[in-house]
């Protein structure tokens, strides 16, 4: 099972980084392969239900549900075994080094059922997941403004 880990230090708040990761439905407005995201149902503050959809390509694409887990506001776990993956999981780790940084960790694996998408999804999930982390601190460079500023 292919996995991908990365830790930074970003010039963000803790809380500011865990709430921009915790919105899932913004994911397609930045995030490569993400075409939608919809909470289709929530089990109390901490935890809720996803219908995705990831695109690879102009012709390829996978519908999927996931399950994630608040643990605020330290910790964010996304998994799902619907659909494309036996096995998909993100889990990221918020740690405060100082009150304005925020030292992330994160790690994505994932299994298909499929052999021929495995090669696939080795490819380009691999890819994209080496651009997550980036694509999320361009997002919050946006939203809440450029370091130092």
């Amino acid at each position: 099972m292919p996995v991908h880990r990365e830790t930074r230090v970003l010039p963000y708040r803790r809380d500011q980084f865990f709430d921009l990761v915790a919105d899932v439905e913004s994911y397609p407005e930045f995030l490569p392969m993400w075409r939608t995201a919809h909470i289709y149902r929530r089990r109390g503050d901490d935890v809720y239900f996803t219908d995705q959809e990831i695109g690879i390509g102009p012709m390829m694409s996978q519908r999927f549900r996931s399950r994630t887990r608040l643990n605020r506001p330290t910790d964010i776990e996304i998994t799902s075994n619907d659909g494309l993956f036996e096995d998909f999981r993100i889990l990221w780790h918020f740690g405060s080094p100082t009150a304005d940084t925020c030292r992330i960790e994160f790690e994505l694996s994932c299994d298909t059922h499929s052999t021929m998408m495995h090669r696939v999804m080795d490819l380009m999930l691999l890819k994209t997941a080496r651009t997550m982390v980036e694509a999320f601190e361009a997002r919050a460079q946006k939203l809440f403004g450029p370091v130092g500023g």
